[in-house]
Formats: structure tokens, sequence, C-alpha cells
């Protein structure tokens, strides 16, 4: 293939000359293939590196996303989402601050969106502040729904993680020519993206890839079992009228499975009566265990790790926002029938939010019970199965757009974590600020802070999280380190969860 002519700057990489931008000082390079378009020949087939080209292929616009629906009605889509998928989509995205400096932190962004939505370079994942406090900042695009996380047999289980590792890979080869240090790489990532970076950390295949990792709203029960996948892969394929084999998927045109995603999750979360709690869990597409790319599940996989530091964490409220997509009747059944029969929570679970928090019932109730049984309870469990170093904190900063006590749901912590609360990059689809009208300035500055101090030393600033003490920092405007913050919670869901 030809790319532009004319450039403001060239780096080499695998394949060719990649062209670039500056950006108020720093440079960026956008659409750049660590793996070739995973389509024709090699639609549901591992990854592959990408062919080369000439001259010099435009790095200076973003590319196409990962196939995925694109018209629906979710705040804040324009923030996260694409406007445009294609084919060529396995390509990342590198801001620098120094094309000549040597051995600079390096951090691998991994978008959310329930591994069915989103894209690297929507602005919600911008690398621009990291790359003026000294990182070097890629952020991947991998493939997403039924394209990435179907099993369909002969190497096809978890596409879409395999695209991670390989995209991993390429930036072990490639990320010195940025002034980036290949040897002290930080994964992180938000929902889908954390649980993608806690799958990562169990995989083997990623093995001395990376030094550090951060997961944010992450599950490690997110991962299930193989033969759950193989269940979604079925139901899909009757969908679509076809077998659930990999020629029957091949036989579906790549519009129809990108349009197909969105109704078939919306129809999996909204149906909690057939699916029972893993409705709850918010997305029919999950990294698989048991399979070759992941063995064991994240949760044992922790008690063995290597040894890497890990920073992970929870908003207050992940679950308030999730309510919304049960509509103006809500969920079909009383709340408390799904809090209690779904979730596991009896009276003893629900009397430590009555007495610790003053929570009662309703939609409260269940939002503090959906997000600690989807969320905080199982980013706890894993920090004390693991015997490497970690950090545990929690988003506590409610935005007035939302009710009192409800007002921290999941992806709020991401504008003030890459201190972008201006403008665009903190607007939703409705055009209203996510964050409010005047949101702290210095909550941003700390949390940023502290997402870049973890990348260049692996140390955020508190004390690590041990049986002993528990340390948890709690982000707010009042930001402060607890010991044992969710203690009436944690104790409660002991055995259920």
């Amino acid at each position: 293939m030809t790319g532009v002519e004319s450039v403001a700057l060239q780096v080499a990489v695998e394949g060719g000359l990649i062209g670039g931008l500056r950006d108020d000082g720093l440079a960026v390079f956008r659409n750049i293939p660590y793996a070739a378009p995973p389509f024709g020949d090699l639609r549901f087939s591992p990854p592959e590196r990408p062919e080369e080209w000439d001259g010099v292929r435009d790095g200076t616009a973003s590319g196409p996303a990962a196939p995925q629906p694109l018209a629906f009605d979710i705040p804040g889509n324009d923030y996260f989402n694409p406007t445009r998928y294609g084919e060529d989509c396995l390509t990342l995205e590198v801001w620098t601050p120094d094309l000549g400096a040597d051995s600079l932190p390096v951090m691998v962004w991994i978008h959310g969106g329930g591994l069915a939505l989103g894209v690297g370079s929507a602005p919600a994942h911008s690398g621009r502040t990291f790359a003026r406090d000294g990182i070097v900042h890629v952020s991947i695009n991998y493939r997403l729904g039924v394209e990435g996380y179907l099993p369909m047999g002969d190497g096809t289980d978890n596409l879409g993680l395999q695209d991670q590792i390989f995209a991993l890979e390429w930036v072990q080869r490639n990320i010195a020519a940025f002034g980036g240090d290949p040897g002290n790489v930080t994964i992180f990532g938000q929902s889908g993206g954390a649980v993608s970076v806690l799958s990562i950390m169990a995989a083997p295949a990623a093995r001395g890839l990376f030094a550090r990792a951060i997961s944010q709203s992450g599950t490690s029960l997110a991962s299930v079992p193989l033969e759950e996948g193989v269940a979604m892969t079925k139901r899909m394929a009757k969908r679509l009228g076809v077998p659930p084999t990999r020629e029957g998927f091949r036989s579906v045109p790549v519009d129809r499975t990108a349009a197909e995603t969105l109704p078939f999750a919306l129809s999996f979360v909204r149906n909690p009566l057939r699916n029972g709690s893993a409705s709850f869990m918010l997305s029919p597409f999950r990294v698989l265990s048991g399979t070759p790319s992941m063995p064991d599940p994240p949760l044992v996989a922790a008690r063995a790790d290597g040894g890497v530091p890990l920073l992970a964490g929870t908003t207050r409220n992940e679950a308030y926002d999730f309510l919304q997509l049960f509509g103006e009747k809500g969920l079909p059944a009383p709340l408390a029938w799904y809090a209690e029969h779904l979730m596991k929570a009896d009276r003893g679970v629900k009397k430590a939010y009555r007495d610790g928090r003053g929570i009662t019932g309703g939609v409260p109730l269940l939002d503090a019970v959906w997000t600690d049984w989807s969320f905080r309870i199982p980013t706890i469990r894993l920090l004390e199965e693991r015997r490497a170093v970690s950090h545990l904190y929690e988003f506590r900063w409610e935005s007035p757009r939302h009710p009192a006590g409800l007002g921290a749901p999941h992806t709020l912590e991401l504008p003030f974590m890459r201190d972008e609360l201006a403008g665009l990059l903190a607007t939703g689809a409705s055009g209203e600020a996510i964050v409010g009208p005047n949101p702290p300035q210095a909550l941003a500055t700390a949390m940023h802070d502290v997402w870049v101090r973890f990348a260049k030393t692996g140390d955020p600033g508190w004390n690590p999280y041990s049986p002993d003490s528990r340390a948890t920092m709690l982000f707010d405007t009042d930001s402060r380190v607890v010991d044992d913050a969710a203690a009436p919670e944690r104790q409660a869901w002991a055995g259920r969860r």
C-alpha cells in the first residue's frame, strides 16, 4: 500500500515508515498497523503480522474501529465510541514527548466497552496528558463482539485477547523508535479493558511483555469457562441462522455481525429471569478460561503470578448507570428479589449496607449490591489471592448530574485519571459535561499524578494492600488512605462472593 507523500514527522516501524504530527510540542502517530486486517481469509483466525507498505503510511488521522454497532443511544457515545469501523482495524496510536529520548516509561491503554464496543482513538482515551508528563502512551484496537469473543473451535478462542497480546509484542519490538523503554511497560484499562488487563496477567503468552498493571473497574469474574462461551456461540448462531462454526459465521457479512452485537448483548442483560445472575455481568462476550490462550481464570492465576505490581480499584456506584438499561419500566421483578436471589444478598449482606451506609432498599440498595457483587468484592478478593504487590483504590467523588449517594458511576474516573476535565473530552453525547459544571481540578491533578508515578516507579504513594491493613486510597475532594474501607461489605460477602 502507499501512504501520503509528505508528513511532518516520520518513524520507521515494522512494515515501513509511519507519518505523524506535532501537537503542542508532543508527537502523535495514529493508525499504525500491528496486525493484518482480520478479515477475508483471516477472519476468525489468530492475528498475523501486517504486510509491508511502500512510502509513508499516513498516521495523522485515526483509522477505523473494529466492527461494532454505531447507531445507538447511549450517553457519552461521542466520548467513548467511534463514528466508523472497517476491516483494517488492528491498529494502535502512540503519543510521545520525545522521539529522540531513550528509555521513557510506556503505558499501553486497553479501552472498555464490554468487549463489544469502543475504539482506542476515542477522545476519552487520548494520550496527550500522559505524554505531557513524560510517558510514551499507546492505545490499541482489538476485535470485539462476535468477531473477537465467540469461540468456534480450532484456535478461535479469545481472539480479542490474542490481538491485545499481539499488540504488546509489537510494543516490545517497536516502542524504542518512539523513545520508549520496552522493559518498563504498564498495561492499563477500564471496564472491559480492565477485564482484559486481568486476563492478560493470566495469559501465559503475555509473560514478560509488561512490568506493571492497572485495573480500573474490572472484575476477575468476567472470565468464564469455555463451555459458557460455547453456549453463547450457539445462541448467536441461532440468531444468525448459521451453524455454530467458523465456516458458518464466515458466511455472515461483517456488517450483520456488527449490527447484531448490541441487540444480542441487551437481550442478555435485560433477561435475568432466563440468564440468572450472569446477566448482571453486563455482557455476553467474555474472556474464556480453560483455553490455550488462558488456561486458568484470573483468580486462580493470581495465586501464582509472576510478581507484577498491580493497582486496582472501582468507583463507588459502578452499577447506577446500568440500571438505566432496563428502561422506564425497570426490572421485570421487585428490586429486592434480584438483590437477594440472583446476587445472594441475604439478610446478613443487606444488614451490612443498612448499618454501615444507611442504605435500606430501593435503587440505592440494588446499586450497592450490584456494584459490590460485580466489581468491588471480586477486585478485593483478587488482591487477597495475590502474592505480588498490589494497591487498592476507590473513586468516591460524586458528579452533580446524579442523585446524592449515587453520583460516582462507572467511567466517571476517566477524565480525572487523564487530567482531562475541560471541553469535549469530558462531554457526553447529550452535550452535558459528564463531570458536571465545576469538577475539582485538584482531584484530577492528584489522580493523574498517581497513575504517572505508578508507571514510572511501581509505587502509587500509599502502602500496599495486605490482610493486615487493607490500605485503600479513597479518591475524593478530600482524598485519603484508610484501612479496610470495605470492611462491613467484605465481611458480609465472605462465602457468598
